[in-house]
């Protein structure tokens, strides 16, 4: 039995390879080449169902314009925005998707790509820190959806989809919100966390940020001017009494009542 080293395999490995590409390449300019669109059809979905979306999409671009008008269009421009969706060109695929659904009205498919779209508008959105314009519209679009196809097998998912979205967005309001008193901004904290609590009666953030908002009250309060200084201690003492009876047995509880102590002190004094 022959030895042959570690590195020579390696490099044997790699030269295989290479040659493999390149008859890969080779094969592919021959498709590309071809003047028969049928053929090019067909090595267009051989690529395609062997993961090769790129070689694919690339075809299938160019078949669109041989095949326009033709039966075969349809199934053409099916592959192609799957290609895209499946390179991750979500852009590209919601553009593609909503043509499909405008041009061809009496698809089958039609209920397929409307959801295709409006599922890459989901997947076009940024986490819950950034700028949620996306997520606005991917939640309008997956809205229209479950207008124009009530009966469709993917509601039950489209419907998570808009309750993710929606606690996604409930999230950053509640960051922006609570920015507000870190930052010290106590009576823009109190009104961005009115406008909250009125978007998100039942949101899991009701205690925390209703406490926030009682900090922000007491902060406002203490540090006003001689002239406001009663009347914002007042409401501030109003706004401890209702966390007080909402959250009795909150986790902020102890806390909110060494805040209404402090408070009425404050006012006894004035």
């Amino acid at each position: 039995m022959h030895y042959i080293c570690p590195m020579k395999k390696f490099h044997l490995f790699i030269s295989f390879l290479l040659f493999f590409s390149c008859s890969q390449y080779r094969a592919y300019q021959q498709v590309l080449k071809s003047t028969d669109p049928d053929y090019q059809y067909t090595q267009a979905v051989s690529y395609f169902n062997n993961g090769d979306y790129a070689r694919s999409l690339e075809l299938f671009e160019n078949l669109l314009t041989v095949f326009k008008g033709d039966e075969l269009a349809e199934d053409i421009y099916y592959y192609y925005i799957y290609a895209n969706f499946y390179i991750k060109d979500y852009i590209s695929t919601i553009y593609h998707a909503d043509n499909f659904v405008a041009n061809f009205v009496l698809s089958p498919k039609k209920e397929e790509l409307a959801y295709l779209s409006a599922y890459c508008h989901y997947l076009d959105t940024p986490r819950f820190s950034l700028d949620q314009n996306n997520s606005l519209k991917a939640i309008d679009k997956l809205e229209m959806f479950i207008v124009n196809f009530p009966d469709s097998d993917s509601l039950e998912r489209v419907t998570d989809l808009v309750l993710e979205l929606n606690n996604k967005l409930e999230k950053k309001y509640f960051e922006n919100a609570k920015l507000y008193y870190d930052t010290g901004k106590y009576k823009s904290a109190i009104f961005a966390i009115d406008y909250f609590l009125t978007d998100y009666p039942e949101t899991n953030f009701l205690e925390e940020i209703s406490f926030i908002q009682i900090q922000a009250y007491y902060e406002l309060g203490k540090n006003s001017i001689d002239e406001k200084k009663l009347q914002r201690i007042k409401e501030a003492i109003f706004a401890c009494d209702n966390f007080l009876i909402a959250f009795t047995e909150g986790v902020y509880y102890a806390e909110a009542k060494n805040i209404y102590k402090k408070l009425k002190d404050i006012e006894n004094g004035l």
